[in-house]
């Protein structure tokens, strides 16, 4: 069939396999070609859906998603009974590592390293974790430590230095570890720059909580009274690191976009975005704080900065996916996400997977398809 998008010839399908188009909607071409209510990189949701481990996990199809939600649900489970069980130092410990651990995971399960995992690992979590102690204990050799929901101190001076400068250097440093691979001819997809990205802002975030709150976990009996603490674990387990890794990824994924020479509104904007959500996240959290208000309302407003962030870095990376798609043969493959048997080039003719967003083992097994047999199979 010929695309009404790209007027290609193409697999008989619902999208095209070499624009992504979608084809059941070709009254509607503009909003047909861009295809928001079909995600790339995870088609069965809208580019405005803010789903944590589809964007930040963006090279696992719906059943590995699954297991890693399921994962993310036990740890969260386990902090929870670590709090009622009075065994806070465990509990933090455990808040800190939870998202990181599981990206790790994440990055040796797709494979997303291709054939480099040490250089991959070392710069992103490695590097990440670094720059987190040099940071964080240069600032808290000159202010007092920021825990978030703890007294600040104060002055309008401690608030502008710790909650709007502090972030804006994190977000101007963390980046540095994932931005050393885009030298690299096997990370030019702007979809390796969002998953190292992330990973080194996860790395930051784990260096960051440990030593902000090494004094607390030196000085806590065994067993503690579980007080509020539950509040501040949420934030250390979900929000922060979520914040930290999001906003690194949407930084790196735009810079990774600049220096292929597609510098544009979208790039600029999601930059902007997540140094505005880095200080707001910090700033008004403080402020809430210091106001005594409850802090499941801190909780909430994180909440939604990070969902703003999330939807903000799956519409970069949903056009960069449509806009980077290269013909690349039709091949038989196995898509990741519908598990069908297909014949396809960039994108999966039945749901619509940007299939440069499959795992790589899925990606080395593609075979080239019989020249006579350009259908879906």
């Amino acid at each position: 069939m010929k695309c009404a998008h790209c007027s290609q010839d193409v697999p008989d399908g619902v999208f095209c396999t070499r624009c992504g188009g979608h084809q059941a909607t070709t009254g509607q071409a503009g909003n047909a070609a861009t295809r928001i209510s079909h995600y790339a990189a995870h088609p069965g949701e809208h580019v405005l859906h803010p789903g944590v481990f589809t964007t930040l996990f963006p090279h696992l199809g719906q059943h590995k998603v699954n297991e890693f939600r399921w994962a993310f649900m036990a740890g969260v489970a386990a902090i929870f009974i670590l709090d009622v069980a009075g065994l806070i130092s465990a509990a933090i410990l455990c808040a800190a590592l939870l998202i990181p651990v599981l990206y790790l995971i994440y990055l040796y399960e797709a494979q997303v390293y291709r054939d480099a995992p040490a250089p991959a690992l070392g710069f992103t979590i490695g590097g990440g974790v670094i720059l987190g102690i040099i940071v964080t204990t240069l600032v808290n050799h000159f202010s007092n430590p920021l825990d978030l929901g703890g007294p600040l101190g104060s002055t309008t001076r401690a608030l502008i230095g710790l909650c709007v400068i502090v972030p804006i250097v994190q977000e101007v440093v963390k980046p540095i570890p994932a931005l050393i691979l885009r030298e690299s001819s096997d990370f030019r997809e702007t979809v390796d720059g969002l998953v190292f990205g992330v990973a080194a802002g996860l790395g930051f975030s784990v260096a960051e909580t440990i030593i902000r709150f090494s004094s607390v976990l030196s000085s806590l009996n065994t067993r503690t009274d579980p007080g509020n603490w539950i509040y501040p674990l949420l934030t250390l387990a979900i929000t922060l690191p979520l914040l930290q890794g999001s906003a690194t990824g949407a930084i790196t994924a735009a810079i990774w976009r600049m220096r292929a020479g597609r510098v544009g509104q979208r790039e600029v904007g999601i930059i902007v975005a997540a140094l505005l959500a880095h200080v707001g996240f910090i700033l008004v959290s403080q402020l809430l704080f210091d106001r005594a208000l409850s802090q499941l309302v801190i909780l909430a407003w994180q909440g939604a900065v990070v969902c703003v962030l999330l939807i903000g870095i799956r519409y970069l990376l949903h056009y960069a996916l449509l806009e980077e798609a290269t013909h690349m043969g039709f091949v038989e493959t196995v898509c990741p996400t519908c598990h069908r048997h297909i014949v396809a080039s960039s994108f999966c003719p039945t749901c619509g997977k940007a299939l440069i967003a499959a795992p790589s083992s899925i990606t080395k097994s593609r075979k080239p398809a019989a020249a006579t047999t350009p259908a879906e199979g």
